[in-house]
């Protein structure tokens, strides 16, 4: 019996040690299968030649780092470039937006917001020396990066000292998806705080299409009138969406005469 028994242990013993075996090796094989295909290496890609070379797809893959059981980090990239409906428009996706994709867990959802939130963030990067506004581009720099992507209307006012260097830039109100919550008093409040010669306006248009409407030309030309009247002129107003912009001074929106009363 014992030798029946022994015999038994060591037969069961060499076929578990076989499978696990046979298990390795078809896993390790199909790890390694997937691992020298050289378009599914962008890692590697960087390091040969910088990142200037990668793709959409192979840089969004190296910030995922891995993809899931049945696709690759670049399959991944892909399905979210997919879902945003391009580059451009990741940063607009919540991570409850991202974590839907499947693979997609919270920690690579948070990678890729983190990532575009750091590019955002470089694009408007200004040094610790006062900007000097000269046009609306300045403005525009200034805070693309607080209304990129939102689908609210954010109202700003940018405060200026005597050369136009800017003092601060500061939320006035938040309104809905067209429409902003205008309040003079709030915009001057804030001018005086500051201390501004001076003020522009900024807000942002959620439907991408950055012409005023009826309702920004009468609010604003209302704005103008009481800064005259306060000695705090208005020296624009520009409406931000994305990537582009309006100078509702360069439309010469902003003549006060025409307000009605």
């Amino acid at each position: 019996m014992h030798y029946i028994a022994c015999s038994l242990f060591y037969r069961n013993t060499f076929l578990v040690i076989n499978f696990a075996a046979i298990y390795i090796a078809v896993y390790m094989t199909n790890y390694r299968i997937r691992d020298l295909n050289k378009d599914e290496k962008p890692r590697e890609k960087i390091f040969k030649s910088g990142t200037s070379g990668l793709s959409n797809e192979e840089l969004l893959a190296v910030i995922l780092r891995s993809g899931g059981r049945d696709e690759s980090a670049i399959d991944l990239a892909r399905k979210i470039l997919i879902k945003s409906n391009g580059l451009e428009n990741i940063a607009n996706l919540d991570i409850s937006e991202l974590i839907k994709i499947k693979n997609i867990d919270l920690a690579k959802a948070a990678a890729v917001k983190a990532a575009f939130e750091l590019g955002l963030r470089l694009s408007s990067h200004k040094p610790d020396n006062q900007i000097t506004i000269k046009g609306p581009e300045e403005i525009f720099k200034l805070l693309k990066t607080e209304l990129y992507g939102k689908t609210k209307e954010f109202l700003y006012t940018v405060s200026l000292n005597s050369r136009n260097k800017v003092i601060s830039y500061d939320l006035i109100s938040i309104g809905t998806v067209n429409e902003t919550l205008f309040s003079p008093r709030e915009i001057f409040k804030q001018a005086l705080v500051r201390n501004a010669v001076s003020i522009i306006l900024v807000h942002n248009h959620p439907s991408k299409d950055p012409e005023p409407s009826n309702d920004d030309v009468e609010s604003t030309q209302k704005a103008v009138r009481a800064g005259a009247q306060m000695g705090i002129p208005i020296l624009d107003h520009v409406i931000v969406c994305n990537n582009k912009y309006v100078s509702m001074k360069a439309l010469n929106l902003l003549d006060p005469k025409k307000v009605q009363i």
